[in-house]
């Protein structure tokens, strides 16, 4: 029985219900993930602090994230492929287009990393845009996990049965891409926020207090609606007739190689639930009770020592207020006249009791927890260690294989909106309008046959981080003398090390060795 658009809205409403109770749950903790990292830890409100006293908060949470970050992305990202095995398609071409994309997209990656490093999961999404070259036509943004509404029943990303996003539209950029409605505007609602304007996030109604502003300045909100059980993409808008109609609905127009609906919306996972694949798990979740404890006894401690001052008692009429004023102002070479004839008992000084021991000790542990649960070594922080060399050896192979595993997803991604741009990039290739590349220095025209085959795209990155090629290269220079001694050739060796340590290409140049010098002849003298 063919669905109807009352099914439809049922459907797009339930779908969002779920999604929005689900991350209104999580808002205040992602807030507090968030405001740690950002080093504004007392902003969420989660510890009051009397406003007499001084706050101090540490920058953990954010060495945390951009440690991982500074390992994970050293070079711009570039893939590889591997044919088609019926031979269709236009490999190099292919290639020269996805390389020229993801090079420009390298901002965007970042920070779908670092959404997904600090909350729990991230998202990339491919778009159509208005552009005059056709390699314009797409663009890619990052997406924080609370904006798409997942099938959180599923068991791989591929087994999804629906994945939308949410999204505020300004009504002008509404009535260009929708024509012009009879929209209800209003103001964007902040996810950080808490009920922003009188707003509810369930019912969705808003205060009249900004219905007099332009359309320039009020929204609405979208829900892009991939139904990949139906192959229906579907646009709705609660500020559309109350909802009670679809904005559009047309079949899903991207489609993989052997005809399946494919969806614009690319995951970034770096942890995952393991009993709900599809809930992320926050890398800086592992660490926040360690912050918010050092950023207590560090508060504490600056607010003690502030009141470690030097304080005196005095015996009542023993001193005039003139001779009290000499003493507090530290005259060099005063004269306190007294009519005591013992200086003891006329003042002293109160004591200040020392902090305890333990605090020191609580502290050590905190730091420990927190070395403990970061991915990073310390001495790759740059911080002093007291290791062997062959203790810091193994923690930098440990460390390899912990950010090795994370860059293998990040890798996942990048190959992931690859394959999502070849397969968007297809339609856009009409007679009309023609694109000229430059592959192998030669000029070629981008054809749709070109691009649509089955090919297996790779990051050329392979997994490595600054710490795998550390470890890579040791184990190659240590290996030099026995890779010589059981046959391998000096060329393969040569290669390998110009490849491994980027040095210049011209350096795979034989040095002939000059000619012999010619032997001219000495006439003999005569006799």
């Amino acid at each position: 029985m063919a669905r109807t658009e009352s099914d439809r809205i049922r459907f797009l409403r339930a779908a969002l219900s779920s999604h929005v109770n689900f991350w209104d749950a999580q808002r205040t903790t992602m807030r507090r993930y968030r405001n740690s990292y950002l080093t504004r830890f007392y902003k969420d409100g989660g510890y009051n602090v009397d406003p007499s006293q001084i706050r101090v908060e540490t920058s953990d949470g954010y060495v945390a994230i951009e440690s991982i970050m500074g390992s994970l992305f050293v070079k711009y990202p570039s893939v590889e492929m591997s044919p088609d095995i019926t031979g269709k398609g236009n490999l190099p071409m292919t290639r020269t287009l996805s390389n020229n994309f993801i090079k420009t997209q390298r901002v965007q990656i970042e920070l779908a990393a670092r959404q997904a490093l600090i909350y729990t999961h991230s998202f990339l999404k491919l778009a159509p845009r208005e552009s005059s070259s056709l390699l314009g036509k797409i663009a890619m943004r990052a997406v924080p996990p609370w904006q798409v509404i997942l099938d959180r029943d599923a068991g791989a990303w591929e087994d999804q049965r629906f994945t939308g996003h949410c999204y505020w539209l300004p009504v002008n950029e509404a009535d260009e891409k929708f024509g012009r409605k009879q929209w209800k505007g209003v103001p964007q609602v902040d996810y950080f926020e808490e009920n922003p304007r009188g707003t509810s996030r369930d019912k969705r109604t808003y205060d009249n207090e900004d219905s007099d502003l332009p359309n320039e300045y009020l929204y609405i909100e979208i829900v892009e609606m991939h139904d990949f059980y139906n192959n229906e993409l579907l646009f709705w808008s609660p500020q559309f007739k109350n909802g009670d109609e679809l904005l559009d609905k047309t079949p899903i127009p991207v489609n993989t190689y052997d005809g399946r609906p494919l969806g614009t919306i690319v995951p970034f996972y770096f942890c995952r639930n393991p009993d709900r694949p599809m809930e992320g798990y926050s890398t800086l979740s592992r660490i926040y009770d360690q912050i918010f404890e050092k950023n207590i006894l560090r508060t504490f401690w600056a607010n003690a020592v502030r009141r470690d001052t030097r304080q005196y008692i005095y015996k009542e009429g023993a001193f005039d207020e003139e001779a009290l004023a000499k003493i507090t102002a530290g005259v060099d070479g005063a004269m306190i006249p007294t009519d005591s004839d013992s200086l003891g008992g006329l003042i002293d000084m109160i004591p200040n009791a020392a902090l305890g021991s333990n605090q020191s000790v609580y502290l050590d542990y905190i730091e420990s927890d927190i070395n403990k649960s970061a991915l990073t070594a310390s001495f790759t922080r740059g911080e002093a260690s007291k290791a062997s060399a062959t203790e810091i050896t193994a923690l930098m192979q440990y460390t390899a294989n912990e950010l090795g595993k994370m860059a293998r997803d990040r890798d996942t991604t990048l190959e992931a909106a690859i394959l999502v741009y070849i397969r968007m990039l297809i339609p856009l290739l009409n007679d009309k309008e023609k694109l000229v590349i430059l592959v192998d220095d030669k000029a070629e025209i981008v054809t749709a046959a070109g691009l649509d085959a089955d090919f297996t795209f790779y990051a050329t990155d392979s997994s490595s981080t600054p710490m795998s090629d550390i470890v890579k290269k040791a184990q190659l220079m240590q290996l030099l003398p026995s890779l010589a001694q059981v046959g391998v050739p000096l060329t393969a060796i040569k290669s390998e090390l110009i490849r491994l340590f980027d040095l210049p290409v011209n350096f795979h140049e034989e040095v002939k060795p000059p000619p012999p010098a010619a032997i001219s002849e000495v006439p003999l003298a005569p006799v």
